[in-house]
């Protein structure tokens, strides 16, 4: 981003602007001329661009604080939203009264892209489209078209073929098989134009430029909120650079539903939390300088702040506002001299243990993809960063697997000893691989039996069956240790990737 455009977005200088993005975890990777270049935290998707950045830091050094202005209003602009199955959900929304100039242009399509690659999934589950206001005839219809029909793609000066932009453009060729490419879904307007093929690529006919001032916002996706949350964050964005503050809200469709979420803080706990004594009216002007509000024992939230989920939320923006570094320091009471819990030897023995047997240890993450849940129950984080980190892990089987498809050999040998989260508790659990053509469940036992031997347990196994076994090929282990062992199905297997027979035993360390 350009230093000028967040000087003049801010209204301070720019030193004063460095100081206060300490307070917001941001971090200046590179300042080159009047180009600024930022690390910013996956969690606050508001500053993926300068506007929501400027917002946050006026907050901080206190030129405006509390929650941000807006003026809600209803459209006279219809949508007439069909049935597209592929991407359910729409919601629309005009931010009046905008000043752009090229960089604040840049900025709002980097806002639009950031978004579509991190919480949009690289567009699979939420698209985004700007258009100018003024060029646009309502009423407003998604719908699908025919890829036989023409339009003028962003950048082209011609008209084309949907069929042919899927396969002149980058984003045709990376977008399109998220939808029906003989009749893909589409804005078209009363005049029949077509503004956007959703989630490819817009039309030149509406293109936002330096002379908008009314700015159409569409979001389309999968999960109705996440469509409504990357509207919150488009909108706010826009505002700030607008004067009026006003948005106008399209009917038919998702509504975007203007809401402020409010949570119950209790000021003694946030401040037990923090190590720190905080007065009501000192905690209140912290909140607001953190661009948020608070009255009767609660926090006013915007809607564009995701991540602030509970209490221990407002406690993290709290802290920051008051910087880190202004909180005191304490030595801990140490009442023991410390020492190795048993759970962490015996992890050590089984991975000399199976070191010693030739197989190769992995370490994954304890946050793992749904695919968990084809061998037990997992817990789900509300508000994951990505697909791939979802859910809290139950089970390791998943994800060795998965390791497995990615080494790209002939055969695995691998094991992992790690966390695991069943039934609310966190268990320690080791879980080894054998992956070969022709490996069968009698290969796994062998290495099961051998460590027990080693561990110095007996252990005995029981017939069992399980969804993500080979049915008969499944025993449960009881005994010293606890656990499964089991040939994966082909099912799981290629469900992840993987298309070579596997044996998987997993033991809890309890």
């Amino acid at each position: 981003m350009a230093k000028f455009d967040l000087e003049r977005l801010v209204g301070a200088k720019f030193d004063e602007i460095v100081r206060a993005l300490n307070h917001v975890k941001c971090e200046i990777e590179e300042s080159a001329g009047d180009s600024l270049k930022l690390e910013v935290t996956h969690d606050r998707p508001d500053h993926f661009s300068a506007e929501g950045l400027a917002r946050t830091v006026r907050g901080v050094l206190g030129i405006e604080t509390g929650l941000p202005p807006i003026r809600l209003l209803q459209s006279d602009v219809v949508l007439e939203a069909g049935v597209i199955e592929e991407r359910p959900y729409i919601s629309m929304a005009i931010v009046r009264g905008v000043t752009l100039d090229n960089e604040a242009i840049r900025q709002v399509i980097q806002l639009q892209e950031k978004l579509h690659e991190t919480y949009g999934r690289s567009r699979r589950k939420v698209a985004i489209g700007l258009y100018d206001m003024s060029r646009v005839k309502p009423p407003i219809r998604y719908t699908r078209v025919s890829a036989e029909d023409e339009y003028v793609p962003l950048g082209f000066d011609r008209p084309v073929r949907v069929r042919d932009m899927f396969e002149l453009t980058e984003q045709g060729r990376r977008y399109s098989r998220y939808i029906n490419r003989d009749r893909p879904p589409a804005l078209v307007d009363g005049a029949g134009q077509i503004l956007t093929i959703i989630p490819v690529l817009g039309s030149e006919c509406c293109k936002v430029t330096e002379s908008t001032r009314d700015v159409l916002i569409d979001v389309t996706g999968t999960d109705p909120r996440a469509v409504v949350s990357a509207m919150s964050v488009l909108v706010y964005g826009l505002l700030e650079r607008s004067a009026s503050k006003e948005v106008a809200l399209v009917s038919g469709g998702l509504a975007y539903v203007h809401s402020y979420t409010r949570v119950r803080a209790d000021v003694g706990a946030i401040s037990e939390l923090l190590g720190v004594r905080l007065a009501l009216e000192e905690f209140a002007a912290l909140v607001r300088r953190a661009r948020m509000d608070y009255s009767n024992g609660e926090v006013v939230v915007p809607p564009y702040r995701i991540n602030v989920l509970s209490w221990v939320d407002v406690a993290e923006d709290v802290a920051l506002m008051m910087s880190y570094d202004a909180i005191p320091r304490e030595v801990p009471r140490i009442v023991a001299g410390g020492r190795r819990h048993r759970v962490e030897v015996f992890s050590d023995e089984v991975r000399r243990a199976l070191l010693a047997m030739g197989f190769a240890e992995v370490s994954n993450y304890m946050l793992t993809d749904e695919s968990v849940a084809r061998v037990c129950k997992p817990a789900r984080v509300l508000n994951p960063v990505s697909e791939m980190h979802s859910t809290v892990r139950c089970s390791l089987i998943t994800q060795l697997v998965a390791t497995a498809a990615q080494m790209r050999r002939g055969g695995a040998k691998i094991f992992e000893v790690g966390d695991v989260v069943r039934d609310g508790r966190t268990v320690r659990a080791a879980a080894f691989l054998i992956s070969h053509d022709g490996v069968t469940l009698t290969d796994g036992l062998s290495v099961l039996k051998a460590l027990c031997r080693r561990l110095g347990l007996e252990c005995r196994l029981s017939p069992l069956e399980a969804e993500w076994a080979l049915r008969g090929r499944a025993a449960l282990v009881q005994g010293g240790l606890a656990g499964y062992i089991a040939e994966v199905s082909p099912d799981l297997l290629v469900a992840l990737g993987h298309r070579t027979p596997t044996v998987v035993a997993e033991l809890f360390l309890e």
